[in-house]
């Protein structure tokens, strides 16, 4: 059996391939729940502007930034959910029905719910080790760091999608680590540039169509992390398969009753 070979760059690669082939429908996903996303992050920019006046003191720009990410994320995870879905189904049955766009939006809505839920337990566990130190929030972070993919990939089973995430990320932490800190970086470089345009044009519909361009083009990432999902996961059942083999091996056994 030829062992899977856990690699950033593969999963760049695979994961590049693989949004080339479904670009249409993840670029209409992403239309669907992005542009009304970012109008949303501009309506409330505007409100926030008359009252808080967030550009006057670090704080409120800082109160401001946290309120968009929340918007981010409360919508966003449609289709980010939508997207895991997709994507890992297809990496696991090569032969899988085509869904619609419909359907891959319907199934980023069904696990809306549960996935809100479960981040807010993640969050409060990561805050409680944050609260220790530094380093054992991070530490937390990354063992959490694939509760998305258990989410969305989660068949009406009853799991642990915490324990599921701790669970994959439990022996390949430092690669994990990597692996979220070079996407990170990825997506911090992409969104610089983009950025750029708007400290000349002040105009909010430049501001919402290049808010909407960004987090398309960040479609990329999501699918090089269901990739790396989709091979640590079957990395981490081949190690347990071959424990178990093991472990078979190395059981003395049973002697035969002595029937004189």
């Amino acid at each position: 059996m030829i062992k899977t070979r856990l690699s950033i760059l593969d999963s760049m690669k695979s994961g590049f391939l693989l949004w080339k082939e479904n670009f249409t429908k993840i670029i209409v996903v992403g239309v669907i729940v992005y542009l009304p996303t970012q109008i949303c992050i501009e309506l409330v920019r505007i409100l926030l502007d008359k009252s808080l006046l967030i550009y006057d003191t670090p704080t409120n720009l800082s109160i401001a930034n946290n309120i968009y990410t929340i918007i981010r994320i409360l919508i966003g995870s449609i289709a980010l959910l939508a997207i895991l879905n997709f994507i890992i189904n297809k990496l696991e049955n090569e032969d899988i029905r085509e869904l619609t766009i419909k359907e891959i939006l319907s199934i980023g809505l069904k696990r809306w719910e549960k996935f809100i839920g479960v981040g807010i337990i993640a969050g409060f566990k990561i805050i409680g080790y944050t609260l220790l130190l530094i380093i054992p929030g991070i530490y937390k972070a990354v063992r959490l760091s694939f509760i998305d993919c258990v989410v969305a990939t989660n068949n009406n089973k009853f799991k642990d999608e915490c324990d599921e995430s701790e669970k994959l990320v439990k022996n390949q932490w430092w690669s994990v680590f990597g692996f979220l800190l070079l996407m990170f970086l990825l997506k911090l470089l992409l969104e610089f540039l983009f950025m750029i345009p708007l400290y000349y044009i002040s105009s909010q519909l430049v501001t919402i169509l290049i808010g909407t361009v960004v987090s398309l083009l960040e479609t990329y990432f999501i699918v090089v992390r269901a990739c790396y999902y989709y091979k640590i996961n079957r990395l981490t059942n081949e190690t347990l398969s071959s424990e178990e083999i093991l472990a078979k091996r190395v059981l003395p056994e049973t002697p035969l009753p002595n029937t004189r």
